[in-house]
């Protein structure tokens, strides 16, 4: 058997899920880094591109240039001409990305001219290249470091190793460790920024490298000769961004970045501050984690609708990264917040399923409770039966009532087994569809006749009944039982238009009359000339309108709106109400001429309540309309019959339709009590607490009833007994407009005493419960109220909840009138 999940076991289960999900990104470093990456280019891609550093320009090698002072390497002799030019136009720094090997024979002519320009200058870094890289106490260190040519034939030049780690971040060691001597990162020399307390820095591409500004080696040379270049102060980074020697790295905004670019990228990092912080990624783990048990404490407050908190966690959890990600370049550690979330939402889904799961089978044991309830029951009344014929005289009273007892307990849960066959249909030759009203009553049958009698004379007439009693298919009959049936039948809801727009429905409109009459329209009272018109709800016009009406009821004149021409009609008026139209006449709300005028014949329509016996032949009908061949089980219809039906007929069709759907669904030809409403199918016999009550009534309510109730009936615990039998006092309280006499007399269903007190007693301590703890809560609002009263419901089956909630209602209701 299904077991239910406690609060506690899942408020446990939830916290050793934060604790896995954290234990995976310790010890599975890659996952970790993945997630982080993946919200940061989020982040990235949505906040967009930052313009860079103005004052760094790059020249770039591209394949053009190398076509045509090629091929590669090209002259050094080009580089010695680009550094003297660019020293002559005040750059600030001038930065060879490129590495010039000594390993070219034949460029060595060149060395002693570039290494001239390059000392004359002042201004060059150069770049080293490191062998393999590796941290030790937090310091970088290499096992070789190669140097450029003119390094070798003038040490005091200045070099900066041009060395990165892709480790998921792209990492640039700002000092390297090597063979006693430290070398400085190529973009921390030409930053001029010692960052003495830095190691390395985690590369923020805030762009693309397009942003930067750029000039090939032809462009640049060009641009020289036109005496457009404005240098000064400039730092100038010189590499190659032909695509064959690309990096292969990505970023939020290049496919593959060159490796000029990814080094003045580091050099607006530095100038700018604006490289990845990582000083807060243990402080945010640590606030991530406190919310994440926030978020437990709040899921459990929130009990009704736990995945509500995931879209508002989620939303606030990317503003938050948006601005200190986006706009401070602090990392946050976001993979311990965003895992142990999903973990927590794959485990609300498979609680979610489960717990329905458990819903389902809880009403399966339900019914097989019942079924088993049933049969022990009539094993119970043929021992009873067997006693009685052995019985004497003055033993065979008491065994008469306790079968007699039975025999009603038998009868209820019988019930179950009748609900899966159809009704009888015993339909008699009497019954009648007349014009689409189908009766077979004598109430109906007299309306009928009366409509037969009135029919024929041009009398006005007033039809009166409860919404959804027929009303309209009345007038139709009317009409067509009339002799003006050949012509037209026009129906208005007079309670369904406003004071305007009803005047130009009926009396029609002339062009230009208001906004949108773009044409002449006739009304409904033109359109019925020689016919009948049928004003439903008559009683919802007001003042001004009533006079209108009364006007053509007199002679049949009426004015269209927009025109002072008088026209003329030869018109029936059948109108219809649903309210207590002779008490709106004496409180002045209905004009009284009028009232007569349309009072001239009154046919008042029965409530479906007033007409029991037409209501399966009514069901039936709208069974054949909507799919023929289904049927009513025995207990359904004795269901509806006993309903109150308040919609009356419309109510009964819409139920109908219903039930419907919900057979074909399941695949059945019989319409049960599960495919009706719940407030319908509730007064079923089938009604679990209904078995409970009678058990308890047996027993007196005594104090052992309720484990004696539990014995009885077999695979139930005792909380289920219990919370049914709560339940049902709520109900009958909340149905007993909160009359606790009334109550008590309902739920005992007896005289005696001592039993009434018993009921009393739990009555007043349910009431008084929640009383106690309404005045203890600070908020007396409803909605909150709910949800901190979830103990009250949980164990409290999901029926009679809509009760609790009216019970606290009036609670918070006396409490703030006495406030």
């Amino acid at each position: 058997m299904i077991k239910p999940i406690t609060e506690n076991n899942k408020f446990f289960i939830k916290a050793v899920l934060i604790i896995a999900s954290v234990s995976i990104l310790f010890f599975f470093g890659g996952v970790n880094r993945q997630i982080n990456k993946t919200v940061e280019s989020f982040i990235t891609s949505v906040r967009g591109e930052t313009k860079p550093d103005t004052n760094i320009v790059i020249v770039g090698i591209n394949e053009n240039d190398i076509d045509k002072i090629g091929p590669w390497p090209i002259k050094r002799s080009y580089y010695a001409l680009l550094i003297k030019t660019l020293s002559e136009h005040n750059a600030k720094k001038i930065g060879f990305e490129v590495f010039l090997s000594s390993r070219f024979a034949a460029q060595s002519i060149y060395d002693n001219l570039l290494t001239k320009q390059i000392t004359n200058s002042g201004k060059v870094i150069l770049s080293s290249v490191a062998g393999s890289i590796s941290k030790k106490n937090k310091n970088f260190a290499t096992d070789s470091l190669s140097y450029p040519s003119p390094k070798l034939l003038n040490e005091n030049l200045t070099t900066g190793h041009i060395n990165f780690i892709d480790d998921g971040d792209i990492i640039i060691p700002l000092k390297l460790h090597a063979f006693n001597q430290v070398e400085n990162s190529f973009a921390l020399l030409l930053s001029g920024d010692s960052k003495e307390n830095m190691e390395e820095i985690h590369l923020n591409f805030i762009s693309s490298e397009k942003k930067f500004k750029q000039y090939s080696l032809l462009d640049f040379f060009s641009a020289v000769e036109n005496k457009s270049l404005n240098l000064s102060g400039k730092t100038i980074i010189i590499g190659v961004t032909d695509l064959q020697f690309l990096t292969g790295i990505g970023t939020p905004f290049d496919e593959n970045i060159s490796g000029v670019a990814l080094h003045a990228f580091a050099l607006d990092n530095i100038l700018n501050n604006r490289y990845i912080n990582l000083n807060f990624i243990f402080l945010s783990a640590v606030i991530f984690i406190i919310s994440l048990a926030a978020f437990i404490l709040l899921q459990a407050y929130r009990l009704e609708k736990p995945f509500i908190l995931y879209p508002v966690y989620l939303v606030s959890f990317f503003v938050l990264g948006f601005l200190i990600y986006g706009f401070l370049n602090i990392r946050l550690a976001y993979s311990i917040m965003l895992l142990p979330l999903l973990f927590l939402f794959l485990w609300d889904v498979i609680l979610w399923f489960y717990e329905r799961q458990l819903l389902l089978k809880g009403l399966t044991n339900e019914k097989e409770i019942l079924e088993n309830l049933f049969f022990k029951k009539e094993d119970e009344l043929k021992q009873f039966e067997k006693e009685l014929k052995d019985a004497s005289g003055g033993e065979a009273l008491p065994i008469l009532e306790k079968i007699k007892a039975l025999k009603r307990e038998i009868k209820k849960l019988r019930g179950r087994e009748e609900d899966k066959q159809p009704a009888e249909e015993n339909i008699p030759t009497e019954a009648k569809n007349f014009f689409g009203i189908i009766y077979r009553s004598k109430i109906m049958n007299d309306v009928a006749e009366l409509i037969k009698k009135a029919a024929p004379e041009e009398a006005t007439i007033l039809i009166l009944g409860e919404s959804g009693t027929g009303k309209e298919l009345a007038a139709r009959a009317i009409h067509q039982l009339s002799k003006r049936s050949g012509k037209n039948f026009m129906a208005v809801n007079c309670g369904a238009l406003s004071e305007s727009l009803l005047e130009s429905e009926l009396f029609g409109h002339v062009k230009g009359a208001f906004t949108g009459a773009v044409t002449d329209k006739p009304g409904r009272f033109e359109s019925a000339d020689k016919g009948t018109i049928f004003l439903d709800e008559i009683a919802e016009t007001n003042e001004n309108f009533q006079v209108k009406i009364l006007r053509i009821l007199q002679n049949g004149e009426y004015e269209k709106v927009g025109s002072s021409k008088t026209g003329k009609v030869d018109v029936r008026v059948v109108a219809a109400t649903n309210k207590d139209i002779e008490k709106l006449v004496r409180e002045k709300q209905f004009r009284e001429d009028l009232f007569y005028r349309l009072n001239v014949i009154k046919i008042e329509l029965p409530p479906l309540r007033a007409r029991k016996e037409d209501i399966n032949l009514l069901a039936a009908s709208f069974i054949e309309k909507e799919a023929s061949g289904l049927k009513l089980s025995k207990t359904a219809a004795d269901v509806l019959n006993n309903y109150e039906w308040k919609g009356n007929v419309r109510e009964l069709e819409a139920v109908v339709k219903r039930a419907v759907i919900f057979a074909k669904s399941a695949g059945r030809t019989l319409i049960q009590t599960t495919d009706l409403p719940d407030e319908i199918a509730r007064q079923s016999a089938l009604n679990f607490e209904d078995v409970v009550l009678e058990l308890l009534r047996s027993k007196k309510f005594s104090h052992s009833s309720i484990n004696e109730t539990t014995d009885e009936i077999g695979n139930v615990s005792r909380t289920v007994i219990s919370e049914n039998f709560r339940g049902a006092v709520l109900k009958a309280y909340v149905e007993n407009n909160f009359d606790e006499l009334k109550t008590v007399k309902e739920i005992s269903s007896v005289d005696d005493e001592e039993t009434n007190d018993r009921v009393n007693s739990k009555l007043q301590m349910y009431v008084r419960n929640i009383e106690r703890d309404i005045n203890k809560s600070a908020t007396k609002n409803f909605d909150e109220l709910q949800t901190r009263f979830k103990s009250k419901y949980k164990n409290l089956p999901q029926k009679f909840h809509p009760y609790l909630d009216e019970i606290i209602k009036n609670l918070v209701s006396g409490y703030n009138h006495k406030s």
